[in-house]
Formats: C-alpha cells, structure tokens, sequence
C-alpha cells in the first residue's frame, strides 16, 4: 500500500510539473491574484472493502510579477531639419508583466548614439505622448495622452519622444534621446508607484516582484525600462566671407590708393552652402547696411545697377532680379545654393 501510495505521489508530481510546463508559454503566465487549488484524492481498500476516499486541498495565490521591454522602432537615425518642432521617435511599450498595469513615460537628453555616432547636441522640449488612434504615426492632434492607461498583460502599444531641434544645428549634427517607462498601479487601484514585497512567500496574499531587466539607462528589476534612440540633422551648412578692396582714391587714382575719404572700395560677398551639407539651402537672403561713412555706389556696372551676383549685373531697384539697394541696404535673394555651391556679391562704396 505504500509503495501504491508513493507511486500515486509520483504521478501526481509529474502532472503537477506538466501543468506547470504548460502555463509558461505565455509571456505574462497565469494572471496575478488567481487562486490555485490543487486537490489530492487517495482511494484505498481495506481486505478488499473499499474505504471512502481521502482528500487532500492545496491553495495559493499567484504573485504579480512585473516586467516590460520598451524597444526603438527605427533601425537607424530619425533624420530632421534645424529649427523644427514635431520631430518623433516611435517606442513598442509591451507589458510583459502577468498583470494589467499603467506607465509613466520620461524622456532625457541621455545615453550613447545606439547606431556608433556621436552625441554632439541637445533637443529641446523633450515631451512623450502615446499613440492615439494607433496608427504608428505622431499626430499633434490626435496623440496627446502623456501616460498609458492600464496595459493588459501580453500587450503592446506604440509610444513616442518628441523635440525640438534648435536652428543652426550643423548637417550631421546628432542627438541622443533616451525615453523610460515606469510600471504604476491600475488607475482603479490608484494609480501609484508600484512597491516590491520583500521577505517570506505569503501564500493567500497576491505579492509583487520585479522581474524587469536593466535598460539603456536604468538598472534591472527596478520596474522600468530605458531604451534609445537618435536624431540626425540634414541641413545646410552655410557660411558667409566678406572681403574689401581698395579701387582708387581721388589723389593717387588706381595706383597704390589709400582709404582716405572720396576713395572707393569694393566688396565681395561670397555665401557657401558647404559640401558637406546633406540639401541645398534655399531662399538665402543676404543683407548688408551701409555705414554712415560709405556711400553706396549705384552705377558701378551700368546706369542703376551696382550689384553683381555671380558676376552678373543687377539692377538697385525692387524687381525680378536677386538684388535691390534700398534704405541705404543692399539686399540680394539666392534661390537655392545646393551642397558645394557658392555665390559672389559684389558691390562698390565711396569713403565719406
């Protein structure tokens, strides 16, 4: 009867481990706060007589493990232009905890460039919204909620960090941004920070564990989550050089003139979209404000017209052409100077 009675034990272990096997192929497992009844029966016979049969309860309450992964969606740089708002990284928020929970979400100008590059700038106005309408896409009117609203278990939702790139920035430039989800209560149980428990199993009692793993910028099992990602600025690296030469002077003409007051002076104005921008800058406007010594030049190249650009001539006034001088400026307009490009305005003065 006892070997009968280990041998039914046995079996009883062996179902107990397959079920067991059985309830992990769920990432989130068996729900937290589930009572688990487990019942032993025992049939026996006494000199051939059967005996009522022994029972045997075993209960407990299935703990709440918490754990979440936040992964980058894009495989490379979010590319973005200088001097813009709006610009999104996507996040996958996936609660792989056995219990639904909400999440808080922060975003810092943190980490290393996850694609080898380097961190070189700061976005402002980091912010992080949740996908409203679930379309993987940011959209400022539609995405607005700032936290996720209970999560179920095995679910997934798509989270984004948002900035602001500051004008000026380089082609090339790069910013790292790193955004972090913090598991909470349910909104229903408040809301609050979730707490660990610590100390001896209580079988009755659902208790906490943190089960999460350390991310790009947090520490593991501390109920969060960090993941990185970059933006890449494709923008116009301009610069603008300005030269003066001596023409002529009233006393010594064009041989070895001097700046002495009736001489006249020539600029030279060269903008450069540098080759090593990404896309060529459009609408560049130069301007240029005489000082109350000079006096503009008006027919240096023809009859009313003292600008050159690129070595063509322009007229002073307010027309289709680049250039005008008006209230003592001159003003010239360039289209578009692709990467490499330059341009050359030149103009003439007279020494007050």
């Amino acid at each position: 009867m006892l070997r009968h009675m280990h041998r039914m034990a046995s079996s009883l272990a062996i179902a107990a481990l397959v079920v067991g096997a059985a309830g992990v192929v769920q990432a989130a497992g068996t729900v937290a706060g589930t009572t688990v009844t487990n019942t032993a029966t025992v049939n026996y016979s006494v000199n051939a007589v059967a005996q009522p049969a022994l029972t045997a309860n075993a209960a407990f309450v299935v703990d709440r493990r918490i754990d979440l992964t936040l992964t980058r969606v894009p495989v490379t740089y979010v590319d973005v232009t200088p001097g813009t708002s709006g610009n999104a990284i996507p996040f996958t928020l996936t609660n792989t905890s056995n219990a639904p929970l909400n999440f808080a979400l922060a975003a810092a100008n943190a980490g290393t460039d996850p694609f080898g590059g380097a961190d070189s700038f700061d976005p402002s106005a980091n912010t992080v919204f949740v996908d409203g309408n679930g379309n993987g896409t940011y959209q400022a009117g539609t995405d607005t909620a700032t936290t996720v609203d209970t999560l179920a278990p095995d679910t997934s939702i798509t989270v984004f960090l948002v900035s602001t790139i500051p004008g000026g920035q380089a082609s090339g430039s790069i910013a790292v941004v790193t955004m972090t989800a913090t598991g909470r209560e349910t909104t229903a149980n408040g809301g609050g920070a979730l707490t660990q428990d610590a100390g001896a199993d209580v079988a009755a009692t659902m208790q906490t564990v943190f089960a999460d793993g350390a991310g790009t910028t947090d520490a593991a099992r501390d109920a969060a989550f960090s993941a990185t990602g970059a933006f890449r600025v494709l923008g116009a690296n301009v610069t603008v050089a300005k030269t003066e030469t001596i023409i002529s002077d009233p006393v010594n003409g064009t041989t070895n003139p001097k700046h002495i007051p009736g001489a006249i002076v020539e600029y030279n104005v060269t903008v450069t979209n540098l080759a090593s921008s990404a896309v060529a800058a459009t609408s560049v406007t130069l301007t240029d404000v005489m000082p109350g010594n000079v006096t503009f030049q008006p027919d240096t190249y023809a009859s009313g017209q003292g600008i050159q650009v690129g070595g063509s001539p322009v007229t002073n006034a307010a027309d289709a052409d680049a250039g005008t001088f008006a209230a003592n400026t001159v003003t010239v307009t360039i289209a578009s100077l692709a990467p490499g490009a330059s341009t050359v305005i030149t103009f003439r003065v007279a020494v007050q």
